[in-house]
């Protein structure tokens, strides 16, 4: 087995262990039962609405440009999540791009770079919810640990994503690479060249992406929905945790949200098993909730995602109809 799927297996094994470790089975599935239904129509609706205005984000990003339906982007989307959910290294996000970029005939490293600007995004929006969460509720060293780390990841990656979109210099390093090949014998010199211009290509067409950049007003656009996105996104939160008798307030919300998203960047099996669950269990127990009632609330939530997820993402892929295989095949190739 590839040492690239052996990592995350054992990731997910060891979280495992510590969460299932001293469980008190009889409260989890006491918790189980005290779900109410009720919320479950409101929470999917919300949860659908977040995922589509995700289209009318991804549209800003992409300078607006009117080949584009924000609706038909947020089923792009939806389909992405899917795969990201089911499948290792981040599929959704390369079938993503090559599924636009064949339909589009648009070049497909610029709609990577659009995604990857997007994810960006969103981490620099969940870390402000995450700083307004340990204001007014929570300043364990531990979050703030936490806080500062994903600071210097996602503000650092914008700040740099921003430079290298308002002063490119792929070219001017590509010439120079180019010109100083030419001191090696000339077969080798030209395999340089043509490897040279081959990643420059691919380089102004990913920096491509990141047009939003170029105007104001897009850029503003894609943070404010940014934002009304992943109000949202507490707001089903609540609603889960709320369907609960465990007398949880708003700021749960906040700290569950912040904790699991950021948690999906850690390597795993399918369905982000382990770190989700992990992450649900640290940021309920800041308000003395136990491991045991945390799980089962964080089997509640991840499952009604993973459904409509399964759901919509399996319709709309059938619809599309572009192999996944494909679009990791594509990439490899490129």
């Amino acid at each position: 087995m590839k040492k690239s799927k052996i990592i995350p297996i054992l990731i997910t094994c060891i979280l495992l262990v510590f969460i299932f470790y001293k469980i008190n089975w009889s409260v989890l599935f006491t918790t189980f039962k005290t779900f109410d239904f009720k919320n479950i129509f409101i929470i999917v609706f919300l949860y659908i609405t977040a995922m589509y205005m995700r289209g009318f984000r991804w549209k800003a990003l992409l300078a607006n440009n009117p080949k584009y339906s924000p609706v038909h982007l947020g089923e792009v989307f939806i389909v992405g999540s899917f795969l990201n959910a089911y499948l290792p290294a981040r599929v959704g996000d390369l079938y993503r791009a090559y599924y636009l970029g064949n339909v589009k005939q648009e070049k497909k490293m610029k709609i990577l770079g659009s995604v990857i600007l997007e994810r960006t995004l969103d981490g620099v929006t969940v870390l402000g919810i995450l700083f307004i969460a340990i204001l007014l509720y929570c300043r364990q060293q531990w979050i703030l640990n936490i806080a500062y780390a994903s600071a210097i990841l996602f503000v650092g990656s914008l700040i740099i994503f921003f430079v290298v979109c308002k002063y490119n210099k792929v070219d001017f390093i590509k010439d120079k690479v180019i010109s100083f090949s030419k001191c090696f014998p000339k077969n080798f010199s030209d395999k340089i060249s043509a490897v040279t211009e081959k990643i420059a290509s691919y380089s102004n067409s990913f920096i491509e992406g990141f047009e939003a950049f170029r105007d104001i007003r897009y850029f503003l656009s894609a943070l404010f929905m940014s934002i009304l996105i992943w109000g949202m996104e507490c707001v089903v939160a609540w609603y889960v945790l709320t369907s609960f008798d465990l007398g949880f307030g708003f700021g749960a919300s906040l700290f569950v949200i912040s904790l699991i998203s950021f948690s999906t960047m850690i390597p795993s099996a399918s369905i982000f098993v382990g770190p989700y669950q992990y992450a649900y269990i640290l940021a309920l127990g800041i308000f003395g909730v136990s491991k045991s009632a945390s799980l089962a609330v964080a089997t509640v939530h991840q499952g009604i995602m993973m459904i409509v997820l399964a759901i919509l993402g399996g319709m709309f892929l059938l619809k599309f109809n572009i192999s996944v295989k494909d679009a990791v095949a594509e990439h490899n190739k490129s």
